[in-house]
């Protein structure tokens, strides 16, 4: 009976780590494909589209780069930096400029929220970062 039931703690706790994992590697992988969107574009338009968030790189008026970001945090977060769902010319800049510690802020807010620990005024902090 005691292997059961700690066979059931088991998967519970396995099943968690992997929720965890798909959470981090899709949160990974979206932060990688806008980074590759920032190389060639000077314009960055948002989109809600069900849930998702639709990022579409501009260069010279035209699409160059798409990428659907299914992470909530880093939809929410992108949005905030938006000026209604645009981010261009010298917000651009600085945003391509401070893109891998925007990276890093998105991780720390993920790590925070995986483990449910009281997060500082992360708001505040992605100002200042933007402001240096």
């Amino acid at each position: 009976m005691l292997s059961e039931a700690t066979g059931k703690q088991n998967y519970g706790s396995q099943k968690r780590r992997l929720a965890m994992n798909t959470s981090q590697t899709r949160l990974v992988e979206e932060l990688q494909e806008l980074s590759l969107g920032l190389l060639d574009s000077n314009t960055l338009i948002l989109k809600q589209i069900n849930g998702s968030m639709l990022c579409q790189f501009l260069s010279h008026g035209l699409v160059n780069y798409t990428v659907m970001v299914t992470s909530q945090l880093l939809a929410t977060t992108l949005w905030q930096l938006s000026s209604l769902g645009i981010i261009d010319g010298s917000d651009f800049v600085v945003f391509k400029n401070v893109f891998s510690k925007f990276c890093l802020h998105v991780k720390a807010r993920q790590l925070y929220a995986e483990l449910g620990v009281q997060q500082p005024n992360l708001d505040l902090e992605l100002q200042n970062l933007l402001a240096a």
